[in-house]
């Protein structure tokens, strides 16, 4: 579907909801962008060493947050050297904190652009799948010849249709960039480069196949605006884009359990800490084809919801068997080949276990729809006290805008939330509002958490 597909985004107080649809109208992927600059993904910090895991081949990182983050030391670019408590360490966030559990950081850092990423430890050119084939070659040559030892170089999807002089202003920003880094190294723990609006990194990676964006709310930055001149028409709105496109019910639909397949089979998909389980059920077909073609039809839905959903990490695929004895090679070969036809770059297909699973491995990028909505399996963290939070803040602001004056009921939680870490959310929502609505937030009857 290169170059056919829509983005429909709007700005809401605390997050951006961005809908990815095929030009069928389909929709491809939800996203909702939280958080801020200084914790996400790509942050680039000065911290701290304050302890070490041996079991977990780990060191703790003190970076001002409220949990210590965890550097592994295979994530540590220069092995030999000791990471002993007290010392300073450059890493980045690798993973954002989720739950009980603080952010993930790597020693391996790495700086972008919406057109590059740079690297001062891994050297090598590599272009994005997403180019053309003529494409990548003439942007690896480009930045072959540019590159000085040492340094490695990505070309993104997003660089395609660019003159020269952006690509070099990039390159330029980012060896500067680094430079300002280095020199920072010594000091007390402190972001030394927050990340990248996690918009317009989504954007630079769909730059190829987005044929038009539609935005609402101040949703598209700077940077993402970058990403799409000259390329994709952007079509800006006092609506609410997502909504309108039927990105409030994809959401609906993404962060439901079952998906129903036609014929009345079912797929289950049931999020746990280690991984994602995929149960599938033939629901009420008996007929004599239904595991066959139940089984062809869940494996066709759980790629689509992979990528719908941004789940990352590992996947076990529980099939009907289509024999008494369980699996047969013709269901493993058939089922794992139909997996592969999505062709999808994230991927990896490990095959089959000896309890009869298909296992599957997608790499991660930042949180899965249902780690940003409900946080782990335990409800344990902030984030289904932000969702409530920030429902309650759209309900205010929407109600502001007509002139309603009514309160909302929380739970204790997600009012912690709003006087906590989710006070940049409700200032945003006044600003947009143009008044103030934290009186209008209370305590929900009957709530004691």
């Amino acid at each position: 579907m290169p170059g056919g597909m829509t983005v429909a985004a709007t700005r809401h107080p605390g997050e951006t909801r961005a809908l990815l649809s095929a030009a069928d109208g389909g929709a491809v992927e939800v996203r909702l962008f939280r958080g801020s600059p200084e914790t996400a993904e790509g942050a680039v910090w000065r911290g701290r060493v304050i302890g070490t895991l041996p079991a977990a081949r780990a060191v703790l990182v003190d970076i001002g947050g409220p949990l210590p983050a965890l550097l592994p030391r295979a994530e540590w670019p220069g092995r030999d050297e000791a990471l002993t408590e007290g010392r300073t360490v450059l890493a980045m966030i690798d993973r954002p904190a989720r739950a009980e559990k603080g952010p993930r950081l790597t020693g391996r850092i790495r700086l972008s652009t919406p057109r590059l990423i740079f690297s001062p430890f891994r050297s090598g050119i590599s272009a994005s799948r997403r180019l053309a084939a003529a494409d990548a070659k003439r942007l690896s040559a480009w930045a072959a010849a540019g590159a000085i030892p040492g340094e490695g170089w990505v070309v993104r999807g997003a660089a395609t249709g660019f003159a020269e002089t952006a690509l070099i202003r990039d390159r330029d920003l980012l060896r500067r960039r680094w430079n300002e880094i280095s020199a920072a190294a010594e000091g007390a723990p402190a972001c030394l480069s927050p990340a990248p609006d996690p918009f317009a990194e989504w954007l630079a990676e769909l730059a190829a196949e987005v044929a038009s964006v539609a935005v609402s709310g101040g949703a598209l930055s700077q940077a993402a605006r970058g990403i799409l001149v000259e390329r994709a028409p952007v079509l800006a709105s006092l609506s609410d884009c997502f909504a309108e496109a039927g990105g409030e019910d994809a959401l609906a639909a993404a962060a439901a359990p079952l998906v129903a397949l036609p014929g009345g089979g079912r797929l289950i998909l049931e999020p746990t800490r280690a991984f994602l389980a995929a149960d599938v059920d033939t629901g009420g077909d008996a007929s004599a084809d239904a595991a066959i073609r139940t089984n062809d039809q869940a494996v066709d839905a759980l790629m689509r919801e992979l990528r719908l959903r941004n789940v990352g990490g590992q996947i076990v695929v529980d099939p009907v068997p289509e024999s008494r004895r369980g699996p047969t090679d013709a269901q493993r070969k058939r089922l794992l080949e139909r997996a592969r036809r999505a062709a999808d770059p994230r991927t990896e297909y490990l095959g089959w276990s000896g309890l009869g699973h298909l296992e599957l491995i997608r790499s991660r990028r930042g949180l899965s729809l249902q780690e940003v909505l409900c946080g782990d399996t335990l409800g344990e963290g902030d984030a289904a006290a932000a969702t409530e939070a920030l429902a309650a803040l759209r309900g205010a602001l929407a109600a502001a805008r007509t002139g309603e004056t009514h309160g909302f009921g929380l739970s204790a939680a997600a009012l912690g939330w709003l006087e906590g870490p989710g006070r940049a959310a409700l200032a945003e929502a006044e600003t947009m509002a143009g008044i103030r609505l934290s009186g209008r937030f209370h305590l929900e009857k009957g709530t004691t958490r």
